[in-house]
């Protein structure tokens, strides 16, 4: 059975071919207008008079005159040479005539100037010339450059005319399957970066080749993607709204419970905090898949500094039951436009992640400012940077912190937090337009870099 050809081999063998047909196309013109214009002057000459005045100079002056006339400058026109053959082929001027026309000139030309046989004249390709004396001498003009294949100019000629098959046919294939393959990249690249929803444009989705049936493969898998996310997403909102019913039950009868029979306070205590934990899991769940699934809508303008003046007053009770004080540099005003609610979240979790990490008589340093040449931003960039003297991050693990639920390992998970903060707090940049990188702080700790646009 032979196998069906498929369209883009089709289409490619249909573009080779074009290109080598064009390209013989293009060469044999070139090869005729090249030897049309180098045999211009020759066939000039050959019906003009140079042969009659030839022939007048020799009957006038005789063989020497006929030499001068020959060798004067300016007789004969450019790319003509002029042979005045003798019967056993020397030339009158002395040139020597050229070995690939030899056994030509000797076979149809020299054989009329013989004339060994006065009842036969074979036929002559060139005029004969008569001396006074009765000699006869052939009269050849041939043009100089006969062989376009080895003329400079014709060889100028094919290279110009293979460029351009070359790179019309280059062009029709960057056409064909450049614009397509970059099409489908960028659809590519926006699903990488997020954005679930794009697709192959319908230009691509269309096409009856292989290329379209990769884009609309690449669409079905992109949907697939897309419902299995949403339908996460849902299944988490579900899970979290479930969540939160038995545990506000759950809270209301340890307050009756506590009524009828108080428990130990440490007991209280604990319960109390493993409640408040599981309250705070359930509520980051929710903000998590609320910045996957809907685009922060609520932004205006706000003094970014005096947004961070207040979450450091507010976290210092924290920051001092662990031994641990909070440093703002801030070199404001400096002003974003953006959700308030949202913005704090993304800065408190981070700033919590690093309360939680310092070591007991250590400082969490805060600095805000615009961002600098050195910083290799321009100057409508915000900059903030949390740094803290913790154990650190190794390097493998600095971008994955920002990951939900990651661990450094399990020695370090002290039961503290949803795992979710730091996802939170990157997501919630993004969707201001910034970002947030960490590097490993010297000497110890890590330092966290918060890049926001500035507000215009």
């Amino acid at each position: 059975m032979i196998p069906r050809l498929s369209r883009l081999y089709l289409r490619m063998a249909l573009y080779i071919g074009a290109a080598i047909a064009g390209f013989v196309l293009l060469g044999l013109a070139s090869l005729v207008l090249v030897a049309s214009k180098q045999l211009e002057n020759y066939l000039v000459a050959r019906e003009g008079s140079l042969g009659r005045d030839a022939a007048q100079v020799l009957a006038d002056g005789g063989t020497p005159a006929l030499q001068r006339w020959m060798t004067t400058p300016g007789t004969l026109p450019d790319g003509v040479a002029l042979y005045v053959l003798d019967g056993e082929g020397r030339d009158l001027a002395g040139r020597t005539l050229p070995p690939r026309y030899a056994p030509f000139v000797d076979r149809f030309v020299l054989a009329a100037v013989r004339d060994e046989d006065d009842f036969f004249r074979p036929i002559r390709l060139a005029p004969l010339l008569i001396a006074p004396d009765g000699q006869r001498y052939a009269f050849l003009l041939l043009p100089e450059r006969i062989a376009p294949w080895g003329s400079p100019a014709a060889l100028a000629a094919l290279v110009l005319a293979a460029l351009i098959v070359i790179a019309v046919v280059a062009a029709l294939i960057a056409r064909a399957f450049g614009r397509p393959i970059s099409e489908l990249q960028s659809a590519v690249r926006a699903i990488a970066g997020g954005r679930i929803a794009s697709r192959a444009p319908e230009s691509l989705t269309s096409r009856p080749d292989e290329l379209g049936a990769l884009a609309r493969d690449f669409d079905a898998m992109a949907l697939q993607i897309e419902s299995l996310l949403a339908s996460r997403q849902q299944l988490m909102r579900d899970m979290s709204h479930e969540l939160r019913s038995p545990l506000a039950r759950l809270q209301a009868a340890i307050a009756l419970a506590e009524r009828k029979q108080p428990l130990p306070p440490a007991e209280h205590a604990h319960i109390v905090t493993e409640l408040e934990r599981m309250n705070q899991a359930i509520g980051d769940v929710l903000r998590l898949t609320r910045l996957e699934s809907e685009p922060i809508r609520t932004k205006h303008l706000l003094k970014l500094d005096e947004l961070l003046k207040t979450l450091v007053a507010d976290e210092q009770d924290e920051a001092a039951t662990r031994d641990v004080t909070i440093e703002l540099r801030s070199l404001g005003p400096l002003d974003v436009i953006a959700d308030p609610q949202w913005l704090r979240s993304g800065f408190e979790n981070v700033l919590r992640n690093a309360i939680r990490y310092a070591p007991p008589r250590s400082a969490i340093t805060i600095d805000a400012r615009l961002a600098h040449s050195h910083d290799r931003d321009d100057e409508s960039t915000l900059l903030v940077i949390i740094e803290d003297r913790g154990p650190g991050v190794p390097a493998d693990m600095l971008e994955r912190i920002f990951e939900p639920y990651t661990r450094l390992s399990a020695d370090a998970d002290d039961g503290q937090g949803s795992g979710l903060g730091l996802a939170i707090a990157r997501r919630v940049f993004e969707a201001h337009g910034g970002r947030i990188t960490a590097e490993i702080a010297v000497p110890q700790g890590l330092r966290v870099r918060i890049r926001l646009p500035a507000a215009c």
